[in-house]
């Protein structure tokens, strides 16, 4: 079974998300808000999740 890789991201590095999302997957994900979770990108407090 492929583990799935969520990222969570703030609103200044949305696109780093998906860019780095879809060439990872190879496919659109879904888009969640979230709370509780940092960025990736930079540790801020992350207010978005991508996913299958």
């Amino acid at each position: 079974m492929e583990e799935e890789k969520n990222k969570y991201f703030c609103e200044e590095h949305l696109d780093w998300a998906f860019d780095d999302y879809l060439i990872e997957n190879e496919e659109f994900p879904n888009v969640f808000e979230v709370e509780g979770h940092q960025c990736d990108y930079c540790g801020k407090q992350a207010k978005y999740k991508l996913e299958r």
